[in-house]
């Protein structure tokens, strides 16, 4: 991951056995579009399951200071293509790493 403006990330898994899709590889690429110190992330991706494209996504990530500590507040826009996994599967797998990043700093 390069994280900066116009940096790049790209992850790449492949599934398996066992899971919907064994041996299948998942491919995710971004580019960084806004990065503004303690306020925002804005960044563009698209992925791939076996070589197909199926979504692109514009995600934004905001943090602003409250009362109390740091709201964070995820806008996904987001184009789901033929075969697509919809959005409530991108909810349920953004809901997973909220999940994950309050019990890491709860811990």
């Amino acid at each position: 991951m390069d994280f900066r403006v116009g940096g790049i990330e790209r992850t790449q898994y492949r599934f398996k056995e066992g899971s919907p899709f064994p041996g299948v590889e998942l491919n995710n690429f971004g580019i960084f579009h806004d990065i503004v110190d303690n306020q925002r992330i804005v960044t563009a991706s698209t992925m791939a399951l076996g070589g197909r494209r199926f979504s692109t996504s514009l995600v934004t990530i905001e943090l602003r200071p409250t009362a109390t500590g740091t709201e964070l507040i995820c806008t996904h826009q987001g184009a789901f293509f033929e075969g697509a996994d919809g959005p409530e599967m991108r909810q349920a797998g953004w809901q997973k790493l909220f999940d994950n990043l309050a019990a890491a700093l709860a811990g």
